[in-house]
């Protein structure tokens, strides 16, 4: 077996080896291959914008001739068709017109004087040129050559020829000079020339046959140079390009090297693989285990997870089929459990939930299945029960087991825990029906206050529909026009007078009549119409105020409520500016009221909320203050402007000395932190004394007025 191995791996090696080697070979030629490329590429690219910038100058002399022959030879409009072409064209330096072959009309004029009366066909240096242009009757290129007049340019000669007598006669020369310099300023060549390029143009001359170099760049061309030819009439040109070869991202000798050390390593890897089969084996076990874990098991508190207990479940019921026993589905859910997250941290609810788990599992027998379903979701399959008691006594022990002391951290929680629980087959043999009866049941428990079990029956079944009709009527009761706001007024103390309106929700149903908002409220805050339906009350708002402002009516600032859904939501306070934007009216006159419960939600999110709402000018108050969660601490940090005590605690205040302390204590609290105090359902005169005796700055209840619709609101009645 070592020498299998030890022949295998030699093998490997020089075959790698080799392998590398070659195509670290090929790698260097295609390198080279691909830089001759891109410099091909770039000099095509220059030779075609010389070409291009000579073929479309020269169309110039093309142009001359076709307007003397137009005119039969005359030139006096020479000056402004020259203008007129030169200015279209472009890249030409002057234009002439050479009668019988001597120069006698240039434009522009000025810089060439120099070159008026020359004789091309006698006193030229390129009168061969001119003399092959007339005998070949087509346009022919000089030079390029130093000019009479200063500079180097290339000129080419168009021949006219003229009909007279039915005959063609030679007329003289339409000629476009162009500079030298004009035609290169098209190219890139003085940029490349910038990046270490170097160029060089050349020509065969006409007289000798050899090649002469007329453009160059300051450095001499280098060995790797790439030459393309310039097509130009009646001459061969050429454009020549090089650079410095770049250095190599690899060379031959890096790729060989490489490839052994490759070669090298892959065979001690080989040899690693070929000596250890067994224990690779082994590691493959352990990791399949391990997946099946990850597949069937929550991480995090290892009871079955939602996968594993869906089959556990479908096997389970096709036994109980069989076998006719009864069994039970129990759902669980953690009460309030988002405000631990909130506030101690994800790291903490997670201990929490994991010792929630032991404790579920320590309270069932061992042949019941238990499962985390998600987040703080657990289910429970309990086989084989006599009778629903027995499940209701299991879900008892659970629930107190729950709530008995829990230190996480050095903080000492007590939470609750609802339960919703089907028995099988007495509600439903059929797994989606058995499953959305435990989800019913759980709610229902939520409904009824939390921290209890409730079983399935068929009248939450009926609840269900009656909720699910509920929620198309909600949404068409918005969609056409069915709500409308009642107002109760908010009375101050110490002058008896209106000083603001709560605008309250009601809904004009066209066949059950007004209802009131607790009928529905909380089923729009669940399915999520709480947000249109807010909007719909701000804007209703809005233009009570509008109104009773254009019709020259006394007019106070309006309450509106603010639910949970609506903070949560992050487009509600730019919504709100736009709706208070859009009627025009003075954020001051809107107060919002939220309650204690909806900032805890979510603490962070509605203080982002309030505040860009508070820089705009609403105000803000605490509704139903004394019955939720916040602290002092906490109470600070929000922008409100008025707490409101909540009914419950004026409600029995004649009779409860606890409830008059209570209230004492907030009107105090809140003078001190600078915040004005309403208290809510005030109805009789001995309530009334009371408040206002704590010295309680503002007062609503049925003892004024009980909400009313707009038309009915009197701002100038005295009240008690």
């Amino acid at each position: 077996m070592t020498n299998f191995r030890f022949i295998v791996c030699c093998l490997v090696f020089v075959v790698i080896s080799a392998i590398g080697g070659y195509g670290a070979f090929l790698y260097e030629g295609i390198w080279e291959r691909e830089q001759k490329l891109h410099l091909t590429e770039i000099t095509n690219a220059q030779a075609s914008a010389i070409e291009r910038r000579l073929e479309r100058s020269l169309s110039a002399t093309y142009m001359l001739s076709h307007q003397i022959r137009y005119n039969h030879g005359d030139v006096d409009s020479f000056q402004d068709f020259a203008k007129e072409t030169i200015r279209a064209i472009g890249g030409i330096s002057n234009l002439q017109l050479a009668p019988q072959g001597v120069i006698r009309h240039i434009y522009p004029l000025k810089g060439n004087e120099k070159a008026l009366g020359h004789n091309l066909l006698i006193d030229d240096r390129r009168k061969k040129e001119a003399q092959q242009a007339i005998k070949e009757r087509m346009l022919t290129l000089a030079g390029p050559f130093q000019l009479v007049q200063g500079g180097i340019a290339v000129i080419g000669r168009n021949p006219v020829f003229l009909d007279k007598d039915g005959s063609d006669q030679f007329w003289g020369f339409a000629s476009a000079l162009i500079f030298l310099d004009t035609l290169l300023d098209v190219t890139d060549l003085k940029d490349l020339a910038s990046k270490g390029y170097n160029y060089q143009l050349t020509r065969k001359h006409p007289d000798t046959g050899e090649w002469e170099r007329f453009a160059t760049s300051d450095n001499s061309l280098d060995l790797f140079q790439v030459t393309f030819p310039v097509r130009v009439p009646n001459s061969q040109w050429k454009l020549t390009l090089s650079r410095p070869l770049p250095s190599r991202p690899l060379a031959l000798w890096q790729g060989v090297a490489s490839s052994l050390c490759i070669g090298f390593l892959v065979s001690l890897l080989l040899s690693y693989i070929l000596k250890e089969p067994e224990r690779l084996r082994r590691i493959v076990a352990e990791k399949t285990d391990q997946l099946n874990e990850l597949a069937f098991y929550d991480v995090l508190t290892g009871l079955v997870n939602r996968r594993l207990f869906m089959q556990q479940l479908d096997c389970e019921l096709k036994l109980l089929q069989r076998s006719g026993s009864k069994a039970a589905l129990m759902y669980l859910d953690l009460d309030d459990f988002k405000h631990v997250n909130d506030s101690l941290g994800h790291y903490a609810g997670d201990l929490l939930l994991v010792e929630l788990a032991k404790r579920i599992k320590t309270t069932v027998r061992e042949s019941d299945i238990v499962s985390r379903l998600g987040g703080d979701e657990y289910a429970i399959l309990m086989m084989n029960i006599h009778s629903a008691d027995d499940c209701k006594a299991v879900a008892d022990q659970i629930i107190s087991k729950i709530q008995e002391e829990i230190i996480i951290e050095g903080h000492h929680l007590t939470v609750g825990l609802s339960i919703g629980i089907t028995v099988i087959p007495d509600d439903s043999i059929d797994l989606r029906e058995m499953l959305n009866n435990a989800d019913m049941a759980l709610y229902e428990s939520k409904r009824q206050g939390k921290n209890r079990a409730t079983f399935f029956n068929y009248q939450l079944q009926q609840f269900a529909a009656d909720r699910i009709q509920l929620e198309h009527e909600l949404k068409y009761a918005l969609n056409n026009n069915e709500f409308e706001l009642y107002f109760q007024p908010i009375i101050r103390l110490k002058n008896r007078q209106v000083v603001m309106l709560e605008a309250l929700l009601r809904w004009n149903h066209p066949e059950k009549g007004l209802i009131g908002p607790d009928q529905f409220i909380d089923i729009a805050e669940q399915c999520g119409l709480i947000i249109p339906m807010g909007g719909w009350v701000l804007e209703q708002a809005c233009s009570t105020i509008v109104s009773a402002l254009e019709q020259g009516e006394p007019c106070v600032p309006i309450a509106i409520n603010i639910s949970a859904k609506q903070l949560t939501n992050i487009d509600f306070a730019k919504e709100a500016k736009q709706i208070l934007e859009r009627y025009e009216v003075d954020p001051a006159m809107i107060e919002m009221e939220i309650t204690e419960s909806t900032i805890m939600e979510n603490m962070e999110e509605s203080l982002k909320q309030l505040n860009f709402l508070k820089e705009l000018g609403c105000r803000f108050s605490i509704d139903d203050f004394g019955t939720g969660y916040s602290s002092l601490a906490q109470l600070k940090q929000l922008p409100v402007d008025t707490l409101k005590i909540d009914r419950s605690f004026v409600r029995d205040i004649e009779y409860d000395h606890h409830d008059r302390q209570i209230v004492e204590a907030v009107i105090a609290m809140s003078h001190r932190l600078g915040l004005s105090v309403v208290a809510e359902g005030v109805e009789d005169q001995y309530q009334l004394d009371f408040i206002d005796k704590s010295g309680c700055d503002l007062v609503q209840g049925y003892l004024f007025s009980k909400p009313v619709p707009y038309s009915d609101v009197d701002l100038h009645e005295l009240v008690i």
